[in-house]
């Protein structure tokens, strides 16, 4: 049985570089009343098991305050996905990009986007 756990802390250790204000696993209810922004939040989507191996869907959660003009958050949003998508493929995991998000409508005050992934063939750990 895979420790999916572990699968989420290596995935926040390799995005703690990037320089978040806020990086948690789990979106927690009152994240978009938070002032620490850019924030980042780790979500299991969906676990897949499959015998012996299983798939993970993660959603990282971007946020970015929306003081900011609507072309400097997209700015902002693609080069920070950039960085994370970098920071995904050093993991020692089959990464496939699913999508991404560009406007999640989940955090009220807080303009936020997706990048949805599937962790693949993950086994003992």
């Amino acid at each position: 049985m895979t420790d999916i756990y572990m699968v989420l802390k290596r995935i926040k250790h390799v995005l703690e570089p990037i320089g978040f204000k806020s990086l948690k696993i789990g979106l927690e209810k009152g994240a978009d009343k938070a002032i620490n922004c850019p924030l980042c939040r780790i979500v299991v989507e969906e676990e897949i098991d499959r015998g012996a191996l299983s798939d993970l869907v993660v959603q990282i959660v971007v946020g970015f305050d929306k003081k900011n003009d609507v072309e400097a958050l997209y700015r902002e949003f693609f080069d920070t996905t950039t960085l994370i998508k970098r920071s995904l493929f050093a993991l020692p995991y089959k990464i496939e990009l699913l999508n991404v998000i560009t406007d999640e409508d989940r955090l009220n005050t807080i303009k936020a986007g997706i990048i949805r992934v599937k962790i693949k063939d993950l086994g003992e750990n």
